[in-house]
């Protein structure tokens, strides 16, 4: 006999790093502020670690450097992060994402970053249609954690591998579960 029900397999978070807007140069010096070259770097972050910048996730891919954009790069280059089931789950999960520059003097330079909550990528658009594409945009933050300069694009998609065995019934339950919280503002729980 053979069941109509497809097992879910390993599950993605696919993730295109589209642009970014208004980045701040770290440079003062007029002579290389033309040479801003940033890109862009993403890790899933631990529950733990999604609170604090300074206990940010080793990067675990980067996009291109984008030699020409300035404070307003253009990457548009897709990645795919394996996640557990777990992590749509628990809703401190996030993918932690920075933009960084490579600088003719003083190497590197953190422009801002960004945490990509669960919650936003398996968004109840998402979620009604599987595999349907998010377009989002952040604000990127200082290394302290506050308001810093900068907006970036990205897209993402959550995507499941059929016919494999991995995730199984876990994962049938993770957008039902989002569907009931996510939009609900705290105000209106409240008496």
């Amino acid at each position: 006999m053979t069941s109509d029900r497809t097992r879910a397999g390993p599950v993605s978070v696919e993730i295109t790093v589209i642009s970014a807007q208004g980045l701040r140069n770290p440079t003062l010096n007029a002579l290389f502020s033309r040479r801003l070259k940033p890109y862009a770097t993403l890790a899933v972050a631990a529950a733990a670690a999604a609170a604090a910048a300074a206990s940010a996730p080793r990067p675990a891919h980067a996009t291109g450097v984008d030699r020409r954009g300035g404070t307003n790069p253009t990457w548009n280059e897709k990645f795919r992060l394996p996640v557990d089931p777990g992590f749509f789950a628990d809703l401190r999960s996030s993918v932690y994402l920075d933009v960084r520059a490579r600088q003719l003097v003083g190497g590197e330079a953190v422009l801002g970053w960004c945490l990509i909550p669960a919650g936003d990528i398996l968004s109840p658009e998402a979620a009604a249609a599987a595999g349907s594409v998010v377009f989002l945009s952040y604000r990127l933050r200082d290394r302290d954690g506050t308001r810093g300069h900068g907006t970036v694009n990205v897209s993402v998609r959550v995507v499941v591998e059929q016919g494999r065995a991995g995730c199984g019934d876990a994962w049938a339950g993770c957008g039902d579960a989002w569907r009931t919280v996510i939009g609900l503002p705290v105000a209106s729980l409240r008496g």
